[in-house]
């Protein structure tokens, strides 16, 4: 019965890692352009919306122009590619693939970035700059409680 413990368990790791790369792949959010962001002056606060997201906060300035708090990930690129490619060796390699798919999809995905865009009364960017960064490793800690507001 010892003979069969490790088999036993190769099967079920297996069995419960099938397509978490490739779904993982797939639902990367896009890579953001901070250094464009940084430097483009002047455009619309739509544009920046569709680059970060939503806004986490925003609040008017005494100009009527507004000032803006994002918070995203990093993101990253070529993750449709590297979706197909880790379907195609998932199914080559009967999942065994996933053992090292998973753990490098999980660091491509990129740190957690929080973002300040000041916006004049017409809504045309005036400058943004990222305020902070939160590693992979501290949001983990900081999903389970432990680690402070960055």
């Amino acid at each position: 019965m010892t003979n069969l413990r490790f088999p036993f368990l190769v099967l079920l790791l297996v069995l419960f890692a099938q397509g978490c790369s490739v779904y993982t792949a797939f639902t990367h959010p896009p890579k953001v352009d901070i250094e464009g962001l940084e430097n483009m002056k002047g455009i619309d606060r739509s544009y920046v919306m569709s680059e970060c997201g939503a806004p986490i906060s925003s609040e008017k300035n005494q100009d009527g122009g507004k000032k803006d708090i994002y918070r995203f990930y990093e993101g990253s690129s070529w993750a449709k590619p590297r979706g197909i490619f880790h379907l195609i060796a998932d199914f080559f390699t009967l999942t065994l693939w996933e053992l090292i798919a998973w753990p490098s999809e999980l660091a491509a995905r990129g740190d957690q970035m929080t973002a300040e865009a000041v916006f004049d009364p017409a809504d045309k960017l005036i400058s943004f700059h990222v305020i902070g960064r939160r590693p992979k490793e501290l949001e983990r800690a900081h999903q389970s409680g432990e680690a402070a507001q960055f």
